[in-house]
């Protein structure tokens, strides 16, 4: 595995770096869910499982004390249809004080990466924002396309896990 690499900040622009999450950060990323939304955030349990699983990848922001300050996650799977890998973006968040700081871009920055053909040579990479135009507009502007496309859940499967 390559390292990750860090990004140089501005001189005026406060410092982090882009690493692998870990089971230590679990209270953290339970923090950053919450703040998207999410009122029950996660527990260790669930952070432990899909940080070792081989398809799912968080990576965090981390301040200098190596807090993290943001996170996205991205899971990759193969795909039948395209001959190869595709993976989503599944969560991107970044705590309000950090935001619009670079923290988000280099997130995806670093998603993009390695979803490139010297890792995981993803043939296609998604992200769902959910309608908010905010968002869709960060997407595009790192790249991303609107796709006319529709999501369909089955929601009963989500009232038996108490969701």
């Amino acid at each position: 595995m390559q390292p990750i690499p860090t990004r140089t900040p501005a001189p005026d622009a406060p410092s982090f770096r882009i690493r692998r999450a870990r089971r230590g950060d679990a209270e953290s990323l339970a923090a950053l869910l919450r703040e998207m939304g999410y009122p029950h955030g996660s527990d260790a349990q669930t952070v432990h499982w899909v940080i070792s699983h081989p398809e799912i990848e968080i990576f965090v922001a981390a301040d200098l004390q190596d807090r993290p300050v943001g996170m996205v996650s991205l899971s990759h799977r193969p795909q039948l249809r395209l001959r190869g890998r595709v993976a989503t973006v599944d969560e991107l968040v970044v705590t309000e004080s950090w935001r619009r700081r670079g923290v988000g871009r280099a997130l995806m920055q670093q998603v993009i990466e390695r979803c490139g053909a010297r890792a995981l040579s993803v043939k296609r990479l998604e992200v769902c924002s959910y309608g908010q135009e905010e968002l869709r507009g960060f997407y595009e502007s790192c790249g991303f396309v609107k796709m006319d496309r529709q999501v369909l859940r089955y929601v009963e499967l989500e009232g038996q896990h108490g969701q």
